[in-house]
């Protein structure tokens, strides 16, 4: 791998992962601000709250790794195991992210809850199909 890809690809889930985090964390502070305080709400303010936080370990990583590499100008393999950490964590953040997602329809309502289930679940197969797709380029 070439310096330029190494920078693509650690800016690329940089990216990713800030994003992802602003959702997870804008979704935290609208279900504080709701004023209602059921279970599933307590419960989504968690999953919402443990996503952010994957995300926002993944964009650290990431944005120091970018950082080392530019600074170095080469690739730093002595932290191949921390970026490895760090997309792990990411891709189990997307899951954490998603069931969020499939929860959050249950506040609303029952038929509002299966829809937004199923179609979590669908994200999440999608996903996992990406993932298995590209991943396995590399074995």
């Amino acid at each position: 791998m070439t310096l330029e890809n190494y920078l693509a690809e650690a800016g690329a889930l940089a990216g990713l992962a800030g994003i992802l985090a602003g959702f997870s964390l804008s979704a935290v502070v609208q279900l504080l601000s709701a004023g209602e305080k059921t279970r599933l709400e307590t419960a989504e303010v968690v999953i919402f709250s443990a996503a952010s936080v994957m995300f926002l370990y993944t964009l650290i990583v990431a944005v120091l790794s970018f950082s080392a590499a530019a600074e170095l100008n080469r690739i730093p393999n002595e932290l191949d195991n921390l970026n490895v950490g760090g997309f792990l964590i990411l891709c189990g953040a997307i899951y954490v992210f998603l069931t969020g997602i499939g929860v959050a329809g249950w506040i609303r309502s029952k038929i509002a809850g299966v829809l937004t289930t199923f179609f979590a679940l669908l994200s999440m197969c999608m996903v996992s199909y990406a993932l298995v797709s590209v991943l396995s380029l590399f074995t």
